[in-house]
């Protein structure tokens, strides 16, 4: 194509090729995250939990223990 080896041609176009495919996959299996996490999933670094914003968990942090 355009005198290009087919190598160069490959290269140039199977790599943007698979990228695509990727994403559509990756959009296709991660199009219902949203409603996982809204069902109760694991808590995470910002929700209620041990050490969490409203956790009480961890170095003695809100418990009045200044030792």
């Amino acid at each position: 194509m355009f005198g290009l080896p087919t190598t160069t041609v490959v290269i140039i176009f199977g790599i943007p090729a698979l990228w695509v495919v990727y994403t559509l996959v990756f959009v296709f299996l991660s199009r219902r995250w949203g409603a996982e996490d809204a069902a109760g999933g694991a808590p995470g670094p910002l929700t209620d939990g041990p050490g969490g914003p409203t956790g009480t968990g961890g170095l003695g942090h809100g418990t009045g223990d200044r030792s």
